[in-house]
């Protein structure tokens, strides 16, 4: 950890059994984000492809998954799991990823909110993403525990993600205690909400 920013060299810590356990990424995907065959996901700051290959796993070979992350040492730890055909890397800043607009049924953002600067320009760079019926679904470590993860002032209140929804234009639709470290929250459409 520095500074909030995650130590690349930790990489493999993102793959250790325990903490996949806690996640719950299949579970995750499925239950809650809703992926199913046929779905475009854009996986924001993929890592070593926790969340990515899961999605891919229930977007199925109609679907896609933009693994977006701008470090290439991270893509290349997904890479390694030789990832399905339908999992693309994008080597690009998460806030200016270059791909077209509405494409994507889900945009995930796990544990990225609080590593970059400009919360405000991700959340709004995955609602251009988004088409009219697609949700955000954030993964975010518990703002209120001194636990270990990133330092608790870089960590995002529920409110404050709230906030970052209704910016772009969601709202908050769920809100999941989801493991005694995490939580996610999912934002959705006001519109379609209606």
């Amino acid at each position: 950890m520095n500074d909030g920013c995650f130590d690349i060299k930790q990489a493999p810590k993102l793959d250790n059994e325990g903490r996949i356990k806690e996640l719950r990424p299949y579970e995750l995907v499925k239950d809650v984000a809703g992926v199913k065959d046929g779905m475009v996901c854009v996986d924001f700051g993929v890592g070593t492809g926790t969340f990515a290959l899961p999605l891919a796993s229930c977007a199925g070979d109609a679907g896609k998954v933009y693994a977006v992350d701008r470090s290439a040492e991270m893509l290349g730890h997904l890479r390694a799991k030789n990832p399905t055909i339908n999992v693309i890397p994008v080597q690009r800043d998460v806030v200016q990823t270059g791909l077209d607009s509405e494409i994507a049924d889900v945009c995930l953002l796990a544990f990225i909110l609080h590593e970059v600067k400009e919360s405000e320009r991700l959340m709004a760079e995955a609602f251009r993403l988004l088409k009219p019926e697609g949700k955000v679904v954030v993964v975010e470590w518990k703002a209120e525990l001194d636990s270990p993860g990133p330092p608790q002032r870089v960590r995002l209140t529920r409110g404050r993600v709230e906030q970052l929804f209704k910016q772009v234009g969601l709202a908050l639709v769920e809100y999941i205690d989801w493991s005694g470290n995490h939580y996610v929250a999912v934002g959705g459409s006001v519109s379609v909400l209606k």
